[in-house]
């Protein structure tokens, strides 16, 4: 066969390889949000996709792998982009603002994944991978720098990261996560109220995390911290 047929042929599987296992993403992306990783089945999701299992354990040598896959892409994506912040210039309150459109972002990218994040919580982390957990960690350390740059400046009060990220992460996911049943709540309603819409929520979170962080402070107290 020709030099040139072959690599012609060589570049058709390739792109043939990499269609099933975006497909086989996709519909895994949706079975672990619906039923959560004790509940999803790798038969359904081969299904879905529209490929064999053996095709499946091709790109995914097995259920968890397939899993740790799904929400590492989501987790790989943030902590991308939170590095990048930590270089950006900015006050604390612009970077903070930042951090929290990101974190809104990349969950409205994958409508899967609040859904998934909090069945996940619920089981204790236990399907998670160390590199998910690293990439958990640069995210989080993203948003100690942030805070421990305002408390240095005077512009923030003294607070503990794990519980700031959580205050942003838990409306922002819990909102996205809930929308289906929103829909059939407000389907059911004899007045039905306007939906808030995504932005309104992220401007909130704003608003409620550095306006918590700020309380009191004034511009006196940063130039005296200044001066320390």
């Amino acid at each position: 066969m020709p030099r040139a047929a072959v690599h012609a042929r060589s570049k058709k599987k390739t792109r043939d390889a990499d269609v099933s296992r975006a497909r086989v993403f996709e519909a895994a992306a949706e079975e672990f949000a619906a039923r959560g990783f004790d509940g999803a089945k790798v038969d359904r999701i081969a299904e879905r996709a529209g490929v064999n299992k053996a095709m499946l354990y091709y790109h995914y040598t097995d259920k968890a792998a397939l899993y740790r896959a799904v929400v590492g892409d989501m987790f790989a994506s943030t902590a991308a982009e939170m590095a990048a912040l930590r270089e950006t210039a900015g006050s604390p309150e612009v970077k903070l603002g930042a951090f929290i459109d990101v974190i809104a972002r990349e969950g409205q990218l994958r409508p899967h994944f609040p859904a998934m994040w909090l069945r996940e919580l619920a089981d204790g982390g236990q399907h998670l991978g160390e590199r998910n957990f690293g990439d958990i960690f640069g995210i989080v350390s993203t948003l100690a720098a942030i805070l421990r740059e305002g408390e240095v400046s005077g512009r923030f009060h003294v607070s503990t990261p794990f519980m700031v990220q959580m205050g942003i992460v838990g409306p922002l996911f819990m909102f996205l996560a809930t929308a289906p049943m929103r829909k059939r709540l407000m389907a059911k309603m004899p007045v039905v109220p306007p939906d808030v819409p995504p932005a309104t929520l992220v401007a909130y979170v704003k608003s409620m995390t550095i306006g918590a962080l700020t309380a009191g402070r004034t511009r006196s107290s940063a130039s005296q911290a200044g001066r320390r």
